[in-house]
C-alpha cells in the first residue's frame, strides 16, 4: 500500500557500483608517550613537552564527547603536541583517520567555512586568531592556539609547514568520483559513514548539493559500493515503495527534511560485479507519491 501523504520526494539516491571504482579505499588506559609517539618536525616551529597519543578507546579522555565523531569516522590514533613559533604557542592534533575518505569526512564536518588551497595538502582552513585545520591524505590536523594569536598569514604559513612535514598524496579521495558531476555544486561534497540524514539504514553515503537549470538547490547522495547491498536490503525491508520511470524507489519521510528516496542504478542488483556498473546520476523526483 502506498502513502497518502502528497508531499514530494525531493532527493533520490543512485545506489550501485561505479564503473571507475571496484574498491575504495592492547595498551594501558590513557595517553601514551615516548617510543612510538614521534611527531613530525615542522619548519619554523619548535616542539615543547612530550607527545601524547590516543586511540579510539581512550580519545574521550582528551576531547570528551567530541570523540564520538572521530570514532564514527574510524579514527586510528591522535598524536598531539605543543609547538612554539615566535610569541605563539599552538597545540597540534594529528588524527590518523585510516583512509583519506574518513579524513575528508571529518574535515568537511568540522570546517567553519570554505576550504583554502594549501600547497602540499588537500585543503585547509584558517580561523584566525585561534584555530586552523588541514587535510592531507588520511590525516586530519587541528591547530588550536594556546598562547598568542594566529593571523591569516601566519596560520597559512603554519599549515604549509605542516603539509610539507606530513606524508601522503594531496588528491581528494577517489570515491568522490562516484558523485555525478552534472549539476553538482562545487564545495558541497561530504561523506557520512553511518546514519546519513539520521536514518540508520543509510550507511556509507557520499552527498552533495545539486542544482540544474536554475532550480532550487537540493541534496543528492550515492551509497559506496561496499555498503550498497546491505543498504538496499535494509531500505527494502523498512521503507515504502513506488515506481518511477520503470524503476523501483524506496522512500521515507525525514523530519524537517521532507521525503528521501533511493533506487538502484539501472534496476540492477548492486554489488554484483564490474559488469553491473550501469551509468546514471543523482536525480530529483518531482512526482507526488500517492495511494496506489
Amino acid at each position: 500500500m502506498g502513502p497518502t501523504n502528497t508531499r514530494r520526494i525531493i532527493t533520490l539516491a543512485v545506489l550501485g557500483l561505479s564503473p571507475c571504482l571496484s574498491s575504495c579505499s592492547g595498551a594501558e588506559p590513557g595517553a601514551q608517550s615516548g617510543a612510538g609517539s614521534d611527531f613530525p618536525t615542522v619548519e619554523g616551529w619548535s616542539q615543547t613537552g612530550e607527545v601524547l597519543t590516543y586511540d579510539a578507546d581512550n580519545l574521550w579522555e582528551y576531547i570528551n564527547g567530541a570523540a564520538e565523531l572521530f570514532v564514527e569516522f574510524g579514527v586510528q590514533t591522535c598524536r598531539t603536541a605543543d609547538l612554539v613559533g615566535g610569541d605563539v604557542t599552538v597545540t597540534v592534533d594529528l588524527y590518523d583517520m585510516g583512509t583519506p575518505l574518513n579524513a575528508f569526512g571529518v574535515f568537511e564536518r568540522e570546517k567553519p567555512g570554505e576550504s583554502l588551497a594549501i600547497p602540499g595538502a588537500t585543503a585547509g582552513v584558517v580561523s584566525a586568531p585561534y584555530q586552523a585545520l588541514l587535510l592531507k591524505a588520511g590525516t586530519y590536523v587541528k591547530v588550536n592556539t594556546f598562547e598568542g594569536e594566529l593571523t591569516e598569514a601566519s596560520g597559512l604559513q603554519l599549515l604549509e609547514a605542516l603539509a610539507a612535514a606530513l606524508p601522503g598524496e594531496t588528491d581528494v579521495p577517489p570515491e568522490l568520483a562516484l558523485l555525478p558531476a552534472d549539476g553538482k555544486v562545487a564545495g558541497t561534497e561530504g561523506y557520512k559513514p553511518l546514519a546519513f540524514l539520521g536514518q540508520t539504514e543509510l550507511a556509507g553515503c557520499l552527498y552533495a548539493e545539486y542544482s540544474r537549470g536554475g532550480e532550487e538547490p537540493w541534496q543528492g547522495f550515492v551509497v559506496l559500493p561496499s555498503a550498497a547491498s546491505a543498504v538496499w536490503e535494509d531500505v527494502s525491508g523498512s521503507w515504502e515503495s513506488m515506481e518511477h520511470n520503470g524503476e523501483e524507489v524506496f522512500f521515507t519521510e525525514v523530519p524537517y527534511r521532507g521525503f528521501v528516496g533511493i533506487m538502484r542504478r539501472g534496476g540492477r542488483s548492486p554489488g554484483s560485479g564490474p559488469d553491473a556498473c550501469p551509468g546514471g546520476g543523482v536525480h530529483r523526483i518531482d512526482t507526488e507519491p500517492r495511494e496506489g
